[in-house]
């Protein structure tokens, strides 16, 4: 199985606090069947891309040597989390912060309320780029919650979509668990993914996470989200 979304890399969000940390999800994640993981840092400065790909590139060649080192087999691919605002309609190539340097773009809207109509143009940008944009967890957003269409309009623009782990299970609460399940099931979601930040709360746990899932969620849904589809944007391939 193969994480397109994580928060795995230490000190550099809000994802793991130190490098033990970081290994320690690492070492979960191979406990819990999943031998890819991109990391997938928060981006909001699209100023400074050049800084921010260093860093990350720094942290993931120290923590491969680690996992080398422990022996955790895990394979670990470059990616970003994009905030979208306005400031991707001015910068400068993003090629960096896909997923692997293939198509794949992971973004999001804020949690909260805000400029819809703004948020779909800042989409469209990167799609007007040649990048496919993933969107992750529409389940959580606000907007999503009050107003269906705002999905509909998202996909009719050219995203496709990535479900956290924890929506699915019904951690996060009935409404996203419904949500997620609905876009599952819809052939829109094509992702699930961990959006690991720590090993206590948001994690790699997934054997208990997916012990009492819906009997809809069948197990060839979750193959193609956790294995198929994720194979298919590490290795640049149309989903």
């Amino acid at each position: 199985m193969i994480d397109i979304h994580s928060h795995i890399l230490f000190d550099i969000d809000d994802g793991a606090e130190n490098v033990e940390t970081s290994v320690s999800l690492c070492r979960q994640a191979a406990d819990n069947g999943f031998n890819g993981i991109v990391a997938t840092p928060h981006f909001t400065d699209y100023k400074n891309i050049d800084r921010f790909v260093m860093e990350r590139d720094a942290k993931i060649d120290l923590l491969r040597e680690i996992l080398e080192e422990e022996e955790i087999d895990i394979t670990l691919y470059s990616g970003a989390e994009l905030y979208l605002d306005s400031g991707i309609l001015t910068a400068g190539d993003l090629d960096a912060l896909t997923i692997n340097n293939s198509r794949y773009m992971l973004c999001e809207f804020p949690l909260g309320p805000f400029d819809v109509e703004r948020g779909l143009l800042e989409l469209v940008e990167l799609c007007d780029r040649g990048y496919t944009p993933i969107v992750a967890h529409p389940e959580r957003y606000y907007e999503s919650h009050i107003n269906p269409e705002f999905i509909n309009r998202m996909l009719r623009r050219g995203a496709v979509f990535q479900v956290n782990a924890d929506s699915v299970a019904g951690n996060l609460g009935g409404l996203s668990q419904e949500i997620a399940i609905d876009l599952i099931l819809g052939g829109f979601a094509k992702f699930i993914a961990s959006d690991a930040h720590d090993i206590k709360h948001r994690n790699y746990d997934f054997r208990r996470k997916f012990s009492s899932l819906p009997s809809v969620i069948t197990q060839t849904y979750l193959a193609s989200c956790l294995i198929d589809f994720p194979e298919d944007v590490i290795s640049d391939e149309e989903i």
